[in-house]
């Protein structure tokens, strides 16, 4: 614990003190019951300069998000909920990769905390038996001459939820490690599993850049070879999913034999679930 940082960990239990470490992803962890959310508070610390691997975690949030501004929704320690602030020394042309990284990091974790495989929809997902377990919101920002700033990334992994928990919208397309289980999980646990493993893969791509993660994600991968229709900021593209490309776009072959490189872009839950 840092002299800044007095209010680190003020209730967490001991078996997540060790990765209070003072460098790297995990060098301050401020926990929190509730917030609105883990990605607005930890935006208002990198404002006031905290320093790069800074998680924020709260056991719940009022108005958590996800991509497109999505709600995220679970009830109070149902789930993991983090944001990890980042400075990555790559260029900016490679930033796109590190939400790919970073499911790569949160997959390991949860295999190594519960057994589970989750497989990967691209660009983020963690999948498990067609349904949703966990999400990804990373936010980059830039500094007035267009350098990047920070990004805050988000991770939310549901652990506590049984199926009619869930909305009844979301009910066939959501799941948690307890509702594929059958046991129950530490938070505290997987949080520490999910910090060292954070800290190493983005250590990892920041010293040998995107190939191994790269590799991590396609042996992960419920995408590739599948028949997709994405959901993409210029228009919908329908094709098959190739490969994942050495900058982290997708290699999607559409039915002319043309081969498109998508950055940007989304899978609907659905058509993922039929898939499978």
């Amino acid at each position: 614990m840092t002299a800044h940082h007095p209010d680190l960990l003020p209730n967490l239990p001991t078996l997540a003190l060790p990765f209070r470490r003072r460098t790297g992803i995990g060098c301050a962890v401020h926990h929190r019951p509730v917030l609105s959310s883990t990605n607005t508070f930890l935006a208002g610390l990198a404002r006031r300069g905290a320093p790069t691997g800074t998680i924020v975690l709260a056991d719940h949030q009022t108005a958590g998000r996800g991509k497109y501004d999505r709600p995220w929704v679970s009830r109070p320690g149902e789930s993991l909920l983090a944001s990890v602030l980042l400075r990555p020394s790559r260029p900016l042309a490679d930033l796109a990769q590190v939400t790919l990284v970073i499911a790569v990091a949160a997959a390991e974790a949860i295999t190594r905390t519960t057994g589970l495989a989750p497989q990967i929809k691209w660009p983020n997902d963690l999948m498990v038996g067609g349904r949703k377990l966990s999400g990804i919101l990373c936010e980059l920002v830039l500094t007035p001459e267009g350098d990047l700033d920070h990004i805050i990334a988000g991770i939310g992994i549901n652990i506590a939820q049984s199926r009619t928990d869930f909305p009844p919208e979301l009910q066939a397309i959501a799941t948690s490690i307890s509702a594929e289980t059958g046991r129950k999980v530490d938070r505290f646990d997987l949080f520490a599993a999910l910090v060292e493993r954070l800290d190493h893969r983005l250590s990892e791509w920041e010293r040998l850049g995107f190939e191994p993660a790269r590799h991590a994600w396609s042996v992960r991968s419920c995408t590739l070879g599948q028949p997709v229709t994405l959901s993409a900021p210029q228009a919908p593209r329908q094709g098959i999913a190739e490969a994942l490309g050495p900058d982290g776009a997708l290699c999607l072959r559409t039915a002319d034999g043309t081969l498109h490189s998508v950055i940007f872009g989304e899978i609907p839950l659905a058509q993922t679930q039929a898939t499978l």
